[in-house]
């Protein structure tokens, strides 16, 4: 069995177990939120949001100035090449070998910035999620409380606590305010 299939037999199997424990205790219930709108959702999603967005921004400015300074040497590497002489063309071949490589450890060095930065909001939001969620479901009876993934082929509307947990979220943790209103990505 592959590890997508165990994971989710394993959920299937504690949620069916949870399912037992709220008929028998009389009304606890079950809950499920979707990460990805807790992020989109929440005003400290929006602004970390934004602040990657600007970033990448900054680097595609820059790394398109970077292809066209590499893509104007070729240009002239190729007017020239039946004109210069071996030296000059064998200078002119190593710096475009350089801006090549400078332009690929840029590319290289934007994308592990950018997961870097990625994953420590990601983290900084994290356990406050979970404290949030875990008070949420003390304080409402809610005997578990599931991240909602591609995984469940089905879960009810019913058992969605996502914009409840956003609102919580937001009054604990308000943000700076300077994120736009982005709506939620469409389920």
């Amino acid at each position: 069995m592959n590890r997508i299939s165990r994971i989710t037999l394993a959920s299937l199997v504690m949620l069916l177990a949870f399912s037992g424990i709220a008929l028998a205790q009389g009304g606890a219930k079950i809950g499920f939120v979707n990460s990805q709108e807790v992020l989109y959702g929440t005003n400290e999603g929006k602004e970390g949001l934004e602040r990657l967005d600007q970033f990448m921004a900054s680097k595609r400015t820059e790394f398109e100035a970077r292809n066209k300074e590499l893509s104007d040497l070729q240009s002239d590497f190729q007017t020239k090449q039946r004109t210069l002489n071996s030296d000059a063309l064998m200078t002119m071949e190593r710096n475009i070998q350089v801006k090549q490589r400078e332009l690929q450890r840029f590319e290289e060095d934007t994308q592990a910035d950018f997961n870097q930065r990625q994953n420590a909001m990601l983290q900084g939001m994290s356990a406050k999620v979970q404290a949030v969620i875990e008070e949420f479901a003390q304080q409402n009876s809610y005997v578990a409380i599931f991240m909602r993934d591609n995984t469940q082929a089905y879960v009810s509307p019913a058992l969605d606590v996502t914009q409840q947990i956003i609102v919580i979220y937001n009054e604990k943790h308000p943000g700076s305010g300077t994120a736009a209103a982005t709506p939620a990505p469409a389920q």
